[in-house]
């Protein structure tokens, strides 16, 4: 179904039931996968992932329920399975009520490409076949997935609002390995857009190779405080964990956020503006226009040139802190950003931002990443991956083994001093349609505090 579709029967649902107060947040995505590993195409998949989340209101007793069938028999008996609970379930302090009709908030991004829904399984093993051949080509394993989904999204209420959407995305991810099992060498290269003929997976994929063959023979390092310049999609990791731990009210009211009683103070470095950006167009946009609430999402200043400023908010916490919505109640529940976005620098390119590093460290990816460390100092553990470099005078020296980075995040980009003009959309792991948006950075005296790994043992 799509969007439209899915809000009729939300509202022949709602108008069935009878509640008075009642909401209903409906969506179906269809994924079209295409999986290799072991350098073969091993694996194909048709999803379709369709959830229908119903909230009950009595007075500001709140109940919720769920359902997976799109039937308005099941929807409506989802709907009075989760009036009864609404009963008995403790008062949510604050809650408002469910939103009404919406206010005109302009014609929103376009999200949807036609060729992206209209793509094919052979379409997609098509795409696949030349990077297939080129890893093999380059003496490596390739492993990876190429990925076209469809989404529709509506939102109705017993108040009357009546919002829907569709969108599409493709994800093309590869790995350059030099085994098919874990302990060699590997490079990575990844691309999203809405538009499965914009993905550029040539240039990705030779990323991925040239990687992979300079992580050959890493040498040991040991632990300590090193210059380092991340990629984007390194950075990324660590921006997800503030958008989880730092950016979000119920984070803020529990006063377990950096930001937790510091509007207006300095947080950061001079240099870092973050942004929750959901309206975005072009290459770096992919967020819905309204939230799972059915409120329009709107730009939110979260960090400015190092200073605190607002938080994401959905209808309740808005509501508590006498304030409005920022759009940012999420599909799968609780607050999250849509559209996490860093401001770019002067940078050039990455090999600008390593030029300005005499002895330092090149990380391209992060993996295992922990934000709960402590949250209210932002500092985080994790693992290089993919491609960590010994960088001296400016240029990288050779590979290194992973190693392991404990350090406040925060405090990190405080010492950051340059980052790239260029930024990269790279999708969020808890939906299909976000991303966080950020350049490559550059940070002085990243603190790794665990040696690099030992190359595996040869016979």
């Amino acid at each position: 179904m799509n969007g439209a579709e899915l809000l009729a029967l939300a509202k022949d649902a709602l108008a069935e039931a009878g509640e008075a107060e009642a909401e209903i947040c409906a969506s179906e995505t269809h994924r079209g996968f295409a999986r290799f590993g072991r350098g073969e195409i091993d694996q194909h998949m048709d999803l379709v992932e369709p959830q229908l989340v119903v909230r009950v209101a009595h007075g500001r007793r709140v109940a919720e329920g769920a359902t997976t069938k799109t039937t308005r028999a099941a929807i409506v008996d989802a709907i009075r399975r989760t009036a009864r609970a609404a009963t008995i379930v403790p008062e949510t302090d604050g809650f408002p009520g469910f939103a009404g009709a919406p206010d005109d908030a302009g014609e929103p991004p376009l999200r949807f490409v036609a060729s992206t829904a209209n793509a094919t399984a052979e379409r997609r093993v098509a795409l696949l076949e030349p990077v297939l051949a080129s890893i093999r080509a380059a003496g490596l394993v390739s492993a990876g997935m190429l990925e076209t989904s469809t989404s529709a999204l509506a939102v109705a209420t017993t108040r009357g609002c009546a919002r829907s959407h569709d969108a599409t995305v493709a994800t093309f991810k590869v790995w350059a390995l030099e085994t098919p099992g874990a302990g060699g060498a590997a490079g990575y290269g990844g691309q999203a857009s809405l538009d499965v003929d914009a993905l550029d997976l040539g240039s990705e994929t030779e990323r991925a190779i040239r990687i992979a063959k300079m992580s050959r023979d890493p040498a040991m390092l040991e632990a300590g405080t090193y210059d380092v310049v991340m990629e984007p999609e390194a950075v990324a990791e660590l921006f997800e964990w503030l958008a989880t731990t730092t950016f979000t009210a119920p984070e803020v009211e529990q006063g377990t956020s950096a930001v937790a009683g510091r509007a207006g103070e300095k947080v950061t470095g001079e240099a870092i503006t973050i942004r929750e950006d959901p309206l975005q167009s072009g290459d770096l946009g992919f967020a819905a226009p309204f939230d799972r609430e059915g409120t329009s999402r709107r730009p939110v200043p979260l960090v400015e040139r190092g200073f605190a400023r607002e938080i994401l908010l959905d209808r309740t916490y808005a509501s508590r802190m006498a304030t409005r919505s920022t759009g940012s109640a999420a599909v799968g529940g609780g607050i999250a950003p849509s559209a996490l976005t860093v401001d770019g620098g002067d940078a050039a390119s990455v090999d600008e931002l390593i030029a300005g590093v005499d002895r330092g460290l090149y990380v391209c990816r992060l993996h295992y990443v922990n934000g709960l460390m402590d949250p209210r100092r932002t500092v985080m553990t994790g693992l290089t991956r993919d491609g960590c470099f010994l960088v001296e005078k400016g240029k990288i020296a050779r590979a290194v083994g992973n190693m392991r980075f404990t350090d406040s995040f925060f405090d990190g980009l405080a010492r950051a001093d340059e980052m790239t003009r260029r930024r990269v959309a790279v999708p969020t792991w808890w939906s299909t349609a976000g991303a966080t948006v950020t350049p490559a950075v550059r940070m002085r005296a990243f603190r790794f505090n665990g040696a690099s790994q030992r190359p595996p043992e040869t016979e």
